[in-house]
């Protein structure tokens, strides 16, 4: 039987990611309300359950862009996968969830996609047989369980452990957000940012006040001389992990401080102090295409995984046609 939201107990529902390897900060209740609160975003839930137990689940968010790119950039996005109990009809109940997902959704999006924070391999025949397209994707983790602060800043390379050395000296600190002024500050500095540098697509500004006012993650700002000079937006799940979804720092703001490298100390402290199992960086590009962030990301030790992704287009025809067409966009504007 498939379940939407609300038809599913969140008793039953938070019982079922407890412990569960699957489970990600992405497949719980407080990101479902967190996704569900922010205007101009949506996401719906759906389970499998038999006898009165949950068998598979998985939050499914829906995003376009703004403007001319709306129409072609409609796509349903599974952060972290499906959360899969561990019983031999597992197979079976995915294969249920990706069939009543793709069902209900696929004339609203013309694409779906999991991003996995976990190992699918085993599953990749399943997603196969529902014509779900695998695509090699990086990310970076750091375990974090059993280990200290000063364990794991020595385990970083040494140039980057030397400039946050630095930067401590120099009277540059990390906590958790206070305000929503300091929120909007770290926001602007995003902004800025993805603007100069990044040039993708970046959620409003009430996207990371809605998180910091939620359950769902964590707000970090790094400050210096009572000023906000970079921050991290994190989405975490109590005694598992933390994210760093978004980090940011103030380019060019001090020679010995880096304020980018303390967003994310921020969110490792946060994690050792709260005995997280580990702390993933997320996305590290494609194997074997060149990828800046990469590099960056990798010099704060951890383990490069690749858990890919599962792509399942359900217009072939707009999906062509919507690449082509936020290609010339984007070279339009460039």
């Amino acid at each position: 039987m498939i379940l939407h939201k609300d038809d599913i107990s969140t008793s039953k529902w938070e019982s079922f990611i407890s412990e569960n390897p699957f489970t990600t900060p992405f497949q719980t209740p407080n990101f479902f309300r967190f996704y569900n609160s922010v205007s101009g975003l949506s996401a719906q839930v759906y389970s499998v359950e038999e006898s009165d137990e949950l068998l598979a689940l998985c939050v499914v968010t829906f995003q376009k862009e703004s403007g001319i790119k709306a129409y072609f950039s409609r796509r349903a996005i599974i952060y972290g996968g499906p959360v899969l109990a561990e019983v031999p009809k597992k197979r079976e109940a995915l294969k249920f969830l990706l069939e009543s997902i793709q069902a209900d959704i696929k004339r609203k999006v013309i694409y779906i996609e999991t991003r996995n924070f976990n190992d699918y391999s085993d599953y990749k025949v399943s997603f196969a047989t529902e014509l779900w397209h695998y695509e090699p994707y990086l990310n970076i983790r750091i375990s974090l369980a059993g280990k200290s602060i000063g364990e794991i800043l020595e385990a970083l390379k040494y140039n980057r452990r030397r400039e946050i050395n630095l930067s401590v000296k120099e009277g540059a600190i990390f906590r958790a957000a206070d305000t929503i002024a300091e929120v909007t500050e770290i926001y602007r500095i995003l902004e800025d940012l993805y603007k100069q540098r990044v040039n993708l697509p970046l959620p409003a500004l009430e996207f990371f006040l809605r998180l910091y006012q939620s359950d769902a993650g964590k707000v970090f700002v790094v400050m210096h001389n009572d000023k906000v000079i970079g921050g991290s937006f994190c989405f975490y799940y109590p005694g598992n992990s933390i994210f760093t979804m978004y980090y940011c720092g103030s380019r060019d703001y001090h020679p010995r401080i880096f304020p980018t490298h303390l967003a994310i100390i921020a969110a490792i402290d946060f994690g050792v102090k709260n005995d997280l199992k580990m702390i993933d960086l997320m996305g590290a590009g494609k194997p074997g295409k060149e990828y800046g962030v990469r590099k960056y990301k990798s010099e704060f030790g951890g383990e490069m995984v690749e858990h890919g992704r599962f792509l399942r287009i359900c217009t072939p025809l707009l999906f062509t046609v919507g690449k082509m067409a936020l290609s010339l966009i984007k070279r339009i504007k460039q």
